[in-house]
C-alpha cells in the first residue's frame, strides 16, 4: 500500500490494506497537520448490497445526519440510494448532486417554517409530522405537501431510543391526527416509525409494522390510500452483525 498524493479525497488500495495501516501511513507522513477521519467506502457497497439482497422491496434511505461527508453521499447517490434529511442544509447538500427531490424526505416531525418553504421551493414534497401544530404549518405554507404521519414503537433496548422526542401514539393520537388532516385536506401518504439507533430487539420491528398497519387501515376509513411505510433506523451495521435477523 501506498498513499501518494493526501489531496485526494479516494484511494483504491490493495487487500492487505486495513484502517490501522492507513491511519499509520498518514500520520508517519508528516504532511498531515490537520484532523481527518479514514472511511472504508468498499463497506459501504457491500453494506448497500447486502440490504437489498435481504430486503429487496425496502427502499434504503440514509439518514444524512449519521455522515455527511461529500464521498459518502456521492457514493449512494450513485448507488440510487434515497436520502432521509431533517434539514435546509442537509436538503441542499443531497440536491446538489444531481439527486432527484423525489429520492428524498424531509423526515423532522418540527420543521422550522423557513425550512418548509425552502422544501417548497425545492420540490421536496414528502415530509413527516406527528403533531396537530405541524399540519396547520405545513397546511398554511405547503398544501401541496405529501405528509406522513410518525408513529411512536421503541425498542426495550436501543443504544438511543428516540420516542422521548418523535413520535405519536399509534391508538391515542394518531386517529384524532388524521381527522385533523383530513379536515384540512392535508394529503397524508402513509406512516414512519423509528425503533431506536442501535437496536437489540428485533422483535419490535413487528410491533412497530403491526402498528403501523392499524393506522393504515383507520386512514382507510377517512378516504386516504395509504402507499408508504418508512421503516426508520436501528438495523445493524457494525461488523460482525447481520441484517438476516431483522430481514426473516
Amino acid at each position: 500500500m501506498k498513499i501518494s498524493n493526501l489531496d485526494e479525497r479516494v484511494h483504491v488500495l490493495d487487500d492487505h490494506s486495513n484502517v490501522w495501516s492507513v491511519l499509520r501511513e498518514i500520520t508517519e507522513s508528516g504532511v498531515q497537520e490537520e484532523a481527518f477521519y479514514v472511511c472504508d467506502i468498499g463497506d459501504i457497497v457491500r453494506k448497500h448490497k447486502t440490504w437489498k439482497a435481504a430486503l429487496p422491496r425496502v427502499q434504503p434511505y440514509y439518514a444524512v445526519k449519521c455522515n455527511d461527508s461529500l464521498t459518502v453521499l456521492e457514493v449512494l447517490a450513485a448507488l440510487g440510494t434515497g436520502f432521509d434529511c431533517a434539514s435546509k442544509g442537509e436538503i441542499n447538500k443531497v440536491l446538489a448532486l444531481g439527486v432527484s427531490p423525489s429520492r428524498v424526505i424531509f423526515a423532522n416531525p418540527a420543521k422550522v417554517s423557513s425550512h418548509i418553504r425552502h422544501a417548497a421551493a425545492a420540490g421536496v414534497s414528502t415530509m413527516t409530522f406527528d403533531n396537530e401544530t405541524e399540519l396547520h404549518k405545513v397546511k398554511s405554507l405547503f398544501p401541496d405537501a405529501k405528509m406522513v404521519i410518525r408513529i411512536r414503537c421503541d425498542a426495550a433496548d436501543a443504544q438511543c431510543p428516540l420516542g422521548m422526542k418523535f413520535g405519536c401514539d399509534a391508538v391515542a393520537d394518531a386517529p384524532h391526527l388524521l381527522q385533523v388532516a383530513r379536515s384540512l385536506g392535508v394529503d397524508v401518504v402513509g406512516v414512519s416509525f423509528h425503533v431506536g439507533s442501535g437496536c437489540r430487539e428485533v422483535s419490535v420491528f413487528k410491533r412497530a409494522i403491526a402498528a403501523a398497519r392499524d393506522v393504515f387501515d383507520f386512514a382507510a376509513t377517512l378516504g386516504y390510500g395509504f402507499d408508504l411505510l418508512d421503516v426508520g433506523g436501528g438495523f445493524p451495521g457494525d461488523h460482525g452483525t447481520s441484517i438476516d435477523e431483522v430481514s426473516n
